[in-house]
């Protein structure tokens, strides 16, 4: 798949600008259309709380302050497109996060959204933004960790996270053009058994004959769990983005025992595109 069209999750949060900033870098490295979807809610508010249960004094201040900010950083959001002649969108809403995302999906290529943060009381009924929009809108998402700085590079060093999986697979293609881009990619196999030796060198064949040379790196044997392996084996090669797949097992398994997909939510220090 080829990135042509990105979406951006934006808020009245402290993440906003990083993930527009990082949207709109990685439209001109692509040559692609940004949308910058407000959604004015309270990020952290569910969505069986808002227009019922919580308090319209409440609503009000903080829907007022979130147009407040939009209107602001509509302004830097279309001066920087048009300066830099980056092709965009900007798309302002009230409602649930997930429904109005997963309704603008439609029309993207990748979603953008923030590591979800833990640190404070409320952030316990925050929307769980990167894991329900992965499994609902059938896009790659990418997940940009806390604190993150925009001005690095995406998607020079990219580690892929392999296992012969239908979500490993759909990972890799959704994001051959980001691959094809990058000036290394390492295809990472951990404790490979005989059908995951014979796909890997499958997929490297199919990356190289997508015109993308990748280094093969297998882990035989890890103390730690799968999560952190793939996240310590991309800092040891100093990549800039992970790719992998999401939820290879069932979803109430990675809920109650944990798994990849939960290790990278909570803990990555990299990007990380994921596909389910």
């Amino acid at each position: 798949m080829t990135h042509k069209s990105i979406l951006v999750h934006l808020a009245n949060d402290e993440e906003h600008q990083t993930r527009l900033d990082v949207a709109t870098r990685l439209a001109k490295q692509h040559d692609a259309h940004v949308s910058a979807l407000f959604i004015t809610t309270p990020v952290g508010m569910p969505a069986e709380i808002y227009g019922r249960g919580a308090s319209v004094q409440f609503l009000l201040d903080a829907t007022n302050s979130a147009e407040k900010k939009a209107a602001k950083l509509e302004k830097e959001f279309r001066d920087t497109c048009e300066r830099n002649n980056i092709s965009y969108s900007w798309i302002v809403e009230g409602g649930d996060h997930i429904s109005l995302l997963a309704d603008h999906a439609h029309a993207a290529d990748v979603i953008i959204l923030s590591q979800p943060s833990h640190e404070h009381f409320e952030d316990r009924f925050r929307t769980r933004l990167v894991e329900e929009i992965t499994l609902l809108s059938g896009l790659p998402c990418l997940m940009i960790p806390k604190g993150f700085d925009a001005n690095k590079q995406i998607g020079k060093r990219v580690l892929v996270a392999w296992k012969s999986t239908r979500e490993a697979i759909r990972a890799v293609r959704d994001n051959l053009s980001v691959l094809r881009k990058a000036d290394e990619v390492f295809l990472l196999s951990i404790r490979p058994n005989t059908q995951d030796a014979l796909s890997l060198g499958e997929i490297d064949n199919y990356l190289e004959r997508h015109n993308i040379q990748a280094k093969t790196v297998k882990i035989a044997e890890t103390e730690s769990s799968i999560g952190q392996t793939i996240h310590d084996a991309a800092e040891t090669h100093n990549c800039d983005l992970i790719v992998c797949g999401a939820y290879g097992h069932s979803r109430l398994r990675e809920m109650f025992l944990g798994g990849v997909t939960k290790y990278l939510v909570n803990h990555a220090t990299i990007p990380v595109v994921m596909s389910h």
